[in-house]
């Protein structure tokens, strides 16, 4: 463990020193050291837990995962519009398995001056712990290219606030990305966005489509 633990320090140290942060505020300062953070905690995570979805292959030689540069153009916050009926729906895995879910409302956002929404459903499980979490998923205009084909993630945790950030910059890779035994769900095709989200997690590896 120790052998890979030191080179992904390293790996990390020198990505962190060779990006050229721009200027933030300190609210924005907070953010970022955040998120930053986090996939240190993520990679560390993936690197050296029995849980990680990596491939042995992978796992043994492991650097981190590859990010876009931080955007927070890319950050917004706002409640979802919900829906005045209980929708019924289904969400599809990449295997083909059927989730029953829930269609939540949706998330409405501003970005370059043109307005877009993202369907956000609540997935429904035996578990009902894990009724408060949404599933947001979405595509768009690097997904295949940059960034895993199937889509990319941002966890919304239902709240009576009804306030919600949906910041891009943690967009991330279903478990489907790193290992094929598993399925994940497929964000449906109305929550393609036609431009590119260069925020958040790149594609793991150039064949993992």
């Amino acid at each position: 463990m120790k052998n890979i633990l030191i080179p992904l320090v390293i790996a990390l140290f020198f990505v962190s020193c060779s990006q050229k942060q721009p200027a933030y505020s300190p609210e924005e300062q907070k953010i970022v050291s955040q998120i930053l953070k986090e996939r240190q905690a993520k990679d560390l995570a993936f690197a050296t837990e029995d849980w990680s979805p990596l491939l042995p292959e992978d796992k043994k030689h492991f650097r981190g995962l590859k990010y876009f540069p931080m955007d927070l153009s890319l950050r917004f916050e706002g409640p979802i519009v919900r829906y005045d009926s209980t929708i019924l729906d289904t969400i599809i895995g990449t295997k083909g398995d059927l989730r029953p879910a829930l269609k939540y409302g949706y998330f409405p956002f501003t970005y370059q001056g043109k307005e877009y929404r993202l369907q956000v459903y609540k997935i429904l499980r035996e578990d009902t712990s894990l009724q408060k979490y949404l599933f947001l998923g979405f595509t768009d205009e690097t997904s295949g290219k940059e960034t895993y084909g199937a889509g990319r993630y941002i966890d919304l945790v239902e709240n009576a606030e009804n306030h919600y950030v949906v910041d891009f910059n943690l967009a991330y890779n279903p478990y489907c990305a790193y290992n094929p035994r598993y399925t994940c769900a497929l964000p449906p095709e109305e929550n393609h966005l036609p431009f590119p989200v260069r925020a958040g997690e790149k594609i793991f590896k150039a064949h993992a489509q």
